[in-house]
């Protein structure tokens, strides 16, 4: 099998194409994870009460209570005016989450500010709820349970299949560089690892909070490690790596 450096311009450019695409794709998946995540407990970044809350759910309050500190960050809805609109569903689910509060105040406050997200195309896109009707709305004010066994199975499904897909074939550039084998075995491996410690800590932490450390570490190694993979893979075959990464390899080719 040719090194990256031995192959021809074409096969480069090939490679090249694809590790590009697949960077900015890792990278907006933990985009998209910092934000849907960031938030929930009303502090800024992804801390370890974000991950509890988002798989076990909040018992003492309700999903669209839960939530709300992140929607209100996506919606750019400046902190001054939070409490307010925290008191307003507060008071709404509080009061029995009537229809006519509904109609008068809930309403127009999703309207503006949640439908960007949760509207019935947008809801199918990011496997949101959607939160365009008075059904729609009440059917998250339920207490938090957390994220449902369904949509963690379904979620798993294509992040699974998806990534393990996009970590083969990262893996499979990343052992064609000329980094040394110990650093290539467990930079391959580290990805498949990362990302079913974090598939699990789902289903852990939903029974126990405390097993959301498994969520934060596996979910902060698996992309990352892969995409700098990807990254080595580049430039050792455009323009070489540092000599310290070749050492062993420059040493057996000695002997």
């Amino acid at each position: 099998m040719r090194q990256l450096n031995q192959l021809s311009v074409v096969e480069k450019l090939q490679h090249t194409g694809f590790i590009i695409l697949v960077c900015f794709g890792l990278l907006c998946a933990e985009l998209y994870l910092f934000v849907t995540h960031t938030g929930l407990d009303g502090k800024t970044g992804v801390t370890l009460k974000d991950i509890q809350l988002s798989y076990a759910g909040n018992p003492d309050g309700s999903k669209l209570q839960t939530v709300l500190p992140t929607m209100l960050t996506n919606a750019g809805v400046p902190k001054s005016e939070w409490p307010k609109d925290k008191a307003m569903i507060d008071h709404w689910i509080a009061g029995g989450r009537t229809q006519a509060e509904y109609d008068t105040q809930i309403k127009p406050f999703v309207a503006q500010h949640c439908l960007m997200c949760h509207s019935v195309a947008m809801s199918q896109q990011l496997h949101n709820p959607p939160l365009v009707t008075y059904d729609d709305l009440k059917a998250v004010t339920n207490v938090d349970t957390g994220m449902s066994y369904t949509t963690m199975f379904m979620t798993g499904m294509v992040h699974l299949t998806m990534l393990g897909v996009i970590f083969w074939l990262a893996a499979y550039l990343f052992v064609r560089t000329r980094v040394n084998n110990q650093i290539k075995a467990i930079a391959v491996i580290t990805p498949f690892i990362a990302m079913m410690l974090d598939f699990s800590g789902w289903f852990l932490t939903k029974q126990n909070p405390n097993f959301a450390w498994f969520v934060l570490i596996g979910g902060g190694l698996s992309c990352p490690i892969a995409a700098l993979e990807l990254v080595v893979s580049f430039f050792d075959m455009w323009v070489g790596i540092p000599g310290f990464l070749q050492q062993k390899l420059v040493a057996e080719a000695r002997k």
